[in-house]
């Protein structure tokens, strides 16, 4: 079991922090932030402010409020949630966020956690979550493990770092923007990000989840934009019917095989071997069809 925060890397004394009620938890390494855990109201919380070097540069306070205001209008248990824009001593102006105690999608799959039925509820709540996202005309833009998060208790995901998001209702930060591994074709190749721009980085999150997903998850990353699907609602549909259509064959079985134990059970004696065959098929059977 991972024993940090998702938020959490490798937690020590940041030198230039000057606020000891503050904790330095996390440096974007190739970014422009900080994360320090701090509390209020003696609630634990998260502040996300810019590097010494980027606090007094006009171009990354507009991305660093712009972020904040794209991720306060968010709403949902499947989203970090930002609760206020504070300046705080040290640290200059920060968003206060929730704290999540948990782990990060991307370390908690290199650690084969989960079975089939869990990683399939987790692409499920992701879908509930982007699709909300998406309905707010708002586009993530840089989907991918590191950016989610899963809750100690239940591991349920909660997607973070709107730091490159777009929104209708922005005017700056239109430029593509992602990371390469995630990013649709059509924002590598210079194109606006879209809704299924995000689907697209979800197939690619998707093709580490296990075999099992892999033709959603081929769709989902469609070059063609045209090919994917064209929601993550419609992502989840799929998802759902790969839970319903597994089990029925399963049951077939196991009315067959308890039909038979019963019919085993009126001619033979109960200890007899045959009908502890039975039984014992059914018992297979049944764990069998179980969700994995």
């Amino acid at each position: 079991m991972i024993q940090t925060s998702g938020f959490f890397k490798d937690p020590s004394p940041f030198p230039e922090m000057s606020n000891p009620g503050l904790e330095f938890i996390h440096e974007t390494p190739d970014g422009h932030c900080l994360l320090f855990k701090g509390y209020r109201n003696d609630k634990m919380v998260v502040y996300k402010t810019l590097k010494p070097v980027f606090r007094d540069d006009p171009v990354y306070q507009r991305m660093l409020r712009r972020e904040y205001e794209i991720g306060i209008s968010l709403k949902h248990p499947g989203i970090c949630e930002m609760l206020a824009w504070t300046s705080v001593q040290g640290c200059g102006d920060c968003i206060e966020m929730e704290y999540i105690d948990g782990c990060r999608l991307d370390k908690w799959l290199a650690e084969h956690l989960g079975d089939v039925a869990q990683r399939r509820r987790i692409l499920s709540d992701l879908c509930d979550a982007l699709e909300y996202i998406h309905r707010k005309q708002v586009v993530h833009k840089d989907l991918k493990p590191e950016n989610i998060l899963l809750t100690r208790y239940g591991f349920y995901p909660k997607i973070i770092d709107f730091g490159l998001s777009d929104a209708d209702s922005i005017l700056t930060g239109k430029d593509p923007a992602g990371t390469w591994m995630y990013a649709a074709p059509e924002v590598k190749s210079g194109g606006m990000a879209e809704a299924r721009s995000d689907i697209y980085s979800l197939g690619r999150i998707m093709q580490q989840m296990g075999p099992e997903f892999s033709a959603i998850a081929r769709k989902c990353s469609a070059k063609d934009i045209d090919k994917r699907y064209p929601s993550a609602e419609a992502v989840k549909r799929d998802l759902e019917k790969m839970r319903i259509t597994r089990r029925p064959f399963s049951f077939v079985l196991i009315s067959l095989l308890v039909a038979a134990g019963i019919a085993a059970a009126l001619f033979l004696k109960r200890d007899d071997p045959v009908e502890n065959l039975f039984l014992e098929a059914v018992e297979q059977v049944r764990q069998a069809s179980m969700p994995r």
